[in-house]
């Protein structure tokens, strides 16, 4: 697949079925989180993360290509007619972009915990210098975003990417409740992003239905302490777009280093997709496992069914407690640029002496507007 620049194009994919960011709310529940990175997409058409991001690993910026064809002709139940189209560009110039993610959280716990936040506040700007050189900056509400130069000219359609980015490791979901990122370096968990950035130099290339990125980071005082590595094949097999993949991430920390390794998976045909992640985690001396899972159906252009699962055991080798997330919902684009999504979920909490808390149900209801 080439890179998608400003001012370039690509073929349309041949499946015009684009899944969108999510889920029905079952049983009375209500609404959770539409996504930035939705790699369910890459299992619809058969591509990489780079088809719709300036980030050729997901999340962030949308591609020209995506913000005008993608969203609003593939996506959106109402798309826009060309002539509307063609008044609206996040061209600010022939060599700069600008993008845009606002996202705002209402959430509903059993036993009366909620609150409304904002969750999201990106602003991002992309400098093409050349049609192989770039700058990207991302400006987060909390202050924080990936900021990196990229080059494309690279072998095997490949890139060097250098500055601030989040390390290329299994499936970028945009959901943060995901367990594949809120424990995956953090036995008790963390909702701050944050947390998953790090500096440094990633190569990635793209050799036919190969892909493969190594990342060499900072943040102590030896290099070669804190890395990151993934490879995944993707392969059309008639109607069903297949992958399967395998990643590792190791950071150092004051007292200790911290390791994920795992292996992950898509399966797409038609309008159902499959996603699935299982990580081995080793912190504070302990090995532990992670299991992801995601499941959509598309009812409707602009409608989507979800459900998820999720799993986390930080010590497999005791019965020191575990948790469980299942979730269901549905996500609805009804124009370009805007969506809202409801999701129920229920945590299983199995209590020992890692994990504590009550089990409990939780309602959702996330609204988002992008460019």
């Amino acid at each position: 697949m080439k890179h998608c620049q400003w001012g370039g194009s690509l073929p349309r994919p041949t499946v015009r079925s684009g899944l969108v960011t999510l889920v029905l709310a079952v049983g009375g529940l209500s609404l959770a989180d539409p996504a930035s990175a939705l790699p369910r997409y890459s299992a619809v058409y058969g591509q990489d993360c780079k088809l719709c991001h300036v980030n050729p690993t997901g999340g962030g910026m949308r591609t020209l290509y995506a913000s005008q064809y993608i969203v609003p002709e593939e996506l959106a139940g109402n798309g826009w007619k060309s002539e509307e189209m063609e008044n609206l560009s996040p061209q600010i110039s022939p060599n700069i972009a600008v993008g845009v993610d606002l996202r705002t959280l209402l959430y509903q716990q059993e036993g009366g915990k909620g609150t409304a936040f904002s969750m999201q506040g990106d602003l991002y700007v992309n400098v093409m210098m050349s049609q192989k050189v770039g700058a990207y900056i991302e400006q987060g509400q909390s202050g924080s975003g990936e900021i990196f130069g990229i080059t494309h000219a690279v072998p095997l359609d490949g890139y060097l990417k250098a500055g601030r980015f989040v390390p290329d490791y299994g499936w970028r979901y945009a959901d943060h409740q995901m367990f594949n990122r809120r424990y995956l370096l953090d036995p008790d968990g963390t909702d701050n992003p944050a947390t998953l950035y790090s500096s440094g130099f990633e190569l990635g290339v793209s050799p036919g239905i190969l892909t493969a990125s190594a990342s060499l980071l900072g943040g102590s005082e030896s290099n070669g302490d804190n890395y990151a590595g993934r490879v995944v094949l993707q392969q059309g097999i008639g109607p069903v777009n297949a992958a399967v993949g395998g990643s590792i991430l190791r950071r150092q920390f004051t007292d200790e280093h911290r390791r994920s390794v795992g292996g992950f998976w898509y399966l797409g045909a038609g309008p159902v997709v499959w996603l699935g992640q299982i990580d081995e985690t080793r912190q504070e001396g302990r090995l532990g496992n992670l299991v992801t899972q995601e499941l959509t159906v598309r009812v409707h252009k602009g409608v989507d069914l979800r459900g998820t699962y999720s799993f986390q055991d930080p010590d497999r080798a005791q019965k020191n407690g575990a948790r469980h997330r299942s979730g269901a919902g549905v996500a609805w684009m009804p124009t370009p640029y805007f969506a809202t999504q409801a999701m129920g979920n229920y945590w299983k909490i199995d209590q020992g002496d890692l994990v504590s808390g009550d089990s409990y149900y939780e309602a959702e209801l996330m609204v988002h507007f992008f460019y």
